[in-house]
């Protein structure tokens, strides 16, 4: 009997792990298989468990899905040690391994609409760009791979849209932090910033990054309009879809 495991980052924040199901819930109904979910830290079920709930259902065969934004330590390292312990547990029960997300048209498209959901248009053929600067928060990560994504990400939103300058920083693991980030676009005066939480959810990075512009107010020259992040609604619901059925249709990798 087949299943679908969906791997999440977990949050200790609960809001971000009730978003992370709903986000799921979305997608359910497209399959009549047995679904979990799963989360790589800071909450439960883990993936053993996640595999465990999937076995006790009846499962011989598991499709695990990381619903993750990009490729990076967690992706290439951390689920599949733990998928390595699941198969030494249940060395019966086949199992397959998807991708993240990954920098897709979908995923731009989700990032472009949040910026004009606070007042950033879509830039037109012949319209002269705004003075203003999207700044792209990345989760980050010592895997070399998130901020080269987080980059091409950045770059394909500038041709989207109507500022003249996008930069990018992290709110963890890797440079430039989000300080620096702040202090760079303050150090060449500009005048209004969008900030872009690359993130799928909420959690205790989100609410840092809150309170480090809140503290800002009043103390610079340059605005700050922060954006929501990624997953607060449906817009991402096909990519996880297409992601889905990719695993699905695995012989298993693991």
């Amino acid at each position: 009997m087949q299943a679908i495991l969906y791997v999440g980052h977990g949050s200790r924040v609960a809001e971000g792990n009730e978003q992370f199901k709903r986000f799921i819930q979305r997608v359910e109904d497209r399959h009549d298989h047995i679904q979990e979910i799963a989360f790589i830290e800071l909450s439960s079920p883990t993936i053993m468990e996640g595999v465990t709930a999937c076995v006790e259902r009846g499962a011989d065969r598991i499709a695990v899905v990381p619903v993750l934004l990009l490729t990076a330590h967690h992706a290439n390292v951390d689920i599949p040690r733990e998928l390595e312990a699941a198969k030494e547990t249940f060395p019966e029960v086949t199992l397959s391994y998807g991708r993240p997300f990954g920098v897709q048209e979908d995923v731009i498209d989700v990032a472009v609409s949040r910026l004009k959901d606070v007042g950033l248009p879509e830039l037109k053929e012949g319209q002269e760009r705004d003075d203003c600067t999207v700044l792209v928060v990345g989760r980050g990560s010592s895997d070399g791979n998130q901020p080269s994504d987080v980059a091409k990400a950045a770059r394909l939103i500038y041709e989207r849209v109507a500022c003249n300058n996008v930069e990018t920083c992290f709110l963890a693991a890797t440079t430039p932090t989000v300080e620096q980030g702040l202090a760079k676009v303050e150090k060449l005066e500009a005048p209004h910033v969008y900030v872009l939480p690359y993130l799928l959810f909420t959690g205790v990075l989100m609410n840092e990054l809150g309170d480090m512009l809140r503290e800002r107010v009043g103390k610079t020259n340059t605005r700050y309009t922060l954006c929501d992040f990624l997953g607060s609604d449906g817009g991402l619901s096909g990519v996880l879809a297409r992601r889905t059925d990719e695993t699905l249709r695995q012989e298993g990798s693991v």
